[in-house]
């Protein structure tokens, strides 16, 4: 019986790790397909260029039949105080939906702002479809902060 038990968890547990891998290829195809030329960093996340800044994906498996999936672009802002890169995130957080932004301090890269959108995705068409919409509004979010900085 234990076996059996075994055996069904690492299944459950590789059907997880398959679906992440097909939602990444999904996310590779799309950004590919819309003209990027996506690769993997260091840690093996996504990363692609667009108007000038690098985006990165991140994809982690849920373990419940869903993967997170996070859109994020990092600027190095170490010229300005964290306490005014903290109050712009703050000021762009209240003025808008599902992205993200925050302010925080990297030992080795100084003072970061970080612009990110996360969303679930169960299969590869849900991934793409909201790729497209990530692809669509952060933009807009890096260019307020573009501005501002």
């Amino acid at each position: 019986m234990k076996k059996i038990v075994i055996a069904l968890l690492l299944t459950l547990g590789a059907f997880g790790a398959l679906r992440a891998q097909s939602i990444e290829s999904e996310i590779m195809s799309y950004l590919r397909t819309e003209g990027y030329v996506p690769t993997y960093d260091s840690d093996g996340d996504i990363q692609f260029k667009k108007e000038g800044c690098l985006y990165y994906v991140i994809i982690k498996d849920s373990g419940e039949g869903y993967s997170y999936v996070e859109v994020r672009v990092p600027f190095d802002a170490s010229d300005m105080s964290l306490s005014d890169l903290r109050s712009f995130a703050t000021e762009l957080n209240t003025s808008k939906y599902l992205c993200k932004c925050s302010a925080y301090h990297d030992e080795t890269n100084g003072n970061i702002f970080q612009i990110s959108m996360e969303f679930i995705a169960n299969s590869a068409s849900q991934a793409r479809y909201m790729m497209g919409h990530a692809m669509r509004l952060m933009p807009k979010w890096v260019t307020a902060f573009e501005i501002y900085h």
